[in-house]
């Protein structure tokens, strides 16, 4: 009776450390697939920061190679970094580039050794190209 036991335990002991090099095995698929360069490829961000007495809209991205053109809204730009790009643009460059009231540029990859180019959209602050009004009072009022 101890025998049977002790074997019974024995096979399903082998079946659950089977089991769990094979969950080990499609975890670690799934996490080499997640870093993979196409994995990589997000979308292009902004934000506004400071540059000297203005602001100005930062737009990072990332690229396949430093030979990779960026253009923002069609235009070429020269950007900082590698494989991890910036660039910094005044905001009187961001509102000549875009429409009054845009909520994000496009972001065209142009790559240099293929006739293709891969496009983007980074999502503007919100507001940031809307329509300003100038008020004299607001009047608020308790119901």
């Amino acid at each position: 009776m101890v025998s049977t036991f002790d074997a019974r335990f024995h096979a399903s002991k082998l079946a659950f450390a089977g089991l769990t090099k094979i969950s080990c095995a499609a975890l670690m698929t799934i996490g080499v697939f997640a870093a993979s360069p196409a994995a990589a490829n997000d979308a292009p961000t902004t934000r506004l920061v400071a540059c000297g007495e203005q602001s100005c809209l930062r737009i990072e991205g990332r690229r396949d190679s430093v030979g990779t053109l960026v253009a923002i809204n069609g235009q070429p730009m020269a950007v900082d970094g590698a494989e991890s790009w910036r660039v910094t643009l005044p905001m009187q460059t961001v509102r000549q580039i875009a429409e009054q009231g845009a909520r994000r540029l496009e972001v065209t990859l142009l790559h240099p050794n293929a006739t293709r180019e891969s496009r983007d959209y980074a999502r503007l602050p919100i507001g940031l190209l809307g329509d300003t009004t100038a008020l004299e009072a607001i009047r608020v009022t308790a119901s």
